[in-house]
């Protein structure tokens, strides 16, 4: 009897070490990882980016870098588009899409930290070649009130449709992976650690198991739209014989780094995207309102007509984020409604709908 208590104790351990093991190898505990500076104070600047085809080409799909406090629900976000040029260490300026494949996650984190000019206390790197996978694994059916799928061959197939652009496919994203992570967090302790590791070859991190799941747990009942903050650098597009780059100012990527680190401060005006629509008929009152705007700082992005003539009053509509862009807008509109319309995928943080009321004096 004795003995075979001591064996099965034996397999016991034999299991949990093995379990374990496959648990810690999502943690990157190279040399270069432990250097990573450590968060001490202020907010944690994590970047976080989708890998595809990693294992040969490792063509960067989508990055983000996130700034949080561990102990506040505030997240503020800088979306780098991955035509991005950064000047990647003995590689001279290179798109963000390609770095991963000239030098990998280092030469990746390291550049993104140069240009910004802010330190990266941590990474995740998301396979998006196992989502599918995973979303299978997780038994999901529905991403979102809009987005259902059959299994996780749809997955891809909608983060990539045609006709978005690279944000709405970085919050299509967002919706996939909270959907799994929400599997994982409503099972109970020992079914969630086995769906952390089912699911675990998605993800590669400096952070451990436990951290990584510990921050999923304190962000789990945030509400997203009225907590995180999601600007994208700030630039154009150029059309080189070499490749479509994303260019920008050295001063925007200041003012933006700086709200990024900076607890008090607004969104920058000229972050802030705003469309102004005419819904009162009046001929060129639009241009006139989108002129004051552009004036006082706001970026204007489109101006157009509204859906009909037949608005009495202006209409001030906050699209995405926290309401504070949408009120500094709202002031400038005399006697206008403020609304919360959430609309992500609208493109814009804030849409003007110029009424009958609106006076041009």
């Amino acid at each position: 009897m004795f003995l075979l208590i001591l064996c099965a104790f034996l397999a016991a351990v034999t299991l949990s070490v093995r379990f374990l093991g496959s648990l810690n190898s999502i943690q990157d505990q190279s040399a270069w990882a432990l250097s990573l500076p450590q968060h001490e104070e202020g907010r944690e600047n994590v970047i976080i980016y989708s890998v595809s085809n990693k294992e040969k080409e490792g063509l960067v799909t989508a990055l983000v870098v996130a700034a949080y406090h561990p102990g506040k629900k505030d997240i503020r976000v800088i979306h780098l588009p991955t035509e991005t040029l950064l000047e990647a260490e003995n590689n001279g300026f290179t798109s963000v899409s390609q770095i991963y494949a000239i030098g990998g996650r280092e030469l990746l984190a390291t550049s993104v930290s140069d240009f910004l000019g802010l330190p990266i206390h941590s990474y995740l790197e998301i396979d998006e070649d196992f989502l599918p996978s995973a979303v299978d694994t997780a038994g999901i059916t529905e991403i979102s009130s809009g987005l259902e799928v059959k299994n996780g061959g749809d997955v891809l197939s909608i983060i990539h449709a045609d006709g978005i652009d690279e944000v709405e496919r970085i919050e299509r994203r967002r919706q996939v992976l909270t959907a799994i992570s929400e599997n994982i967090l409503n099972a109970g302790f020992p079914a969630k650690i086995h769906s952390f590791l089912a699911v675990s070859p998605l993800i590669y991190t400096d952070m451990s198991w436990r951290k990584l799941l510990s921050t999923i747990d304190d962000f789990k009942n945030i509400a997203y739209q009225d907590t995180v903050q999601l600007l994208t650098l700030p630039g154009e597009k150029e059309i080189q014989a070499e490749g479509t780059y994303w260019l920008t100012e050295a001063e925007d990527v200041t003012e933006l780094v700086n709200w990024l680190n900076n607890d008090v401060s607004d969104i920058p005006r000229s972050q802030i995207t705003v469309e102004v629509l005419n819904g009162s008929g009046i001929p060129g009152i639009a241009n006139t309102l989108a002129g004051k705007l552009r004036e006082e700082g706001f970026n204007i992005v489109y101006i157009g007509n509204a859906d009909h003539y037949d608005y009495d009053v202006s209409q001030v509509i906050c699209r995405q984020g926290p309401m504070d862009a949408t009120r500094d807008v709202a002031v400038l509109v005399p006697n206008a409604q403020l609304l919360n319309e959430s609309q992500p995928d609208n493109g814009v943080y804030v849409t003007v709908i110029v009424g009958k009321n609106y006076s041009q004096e």
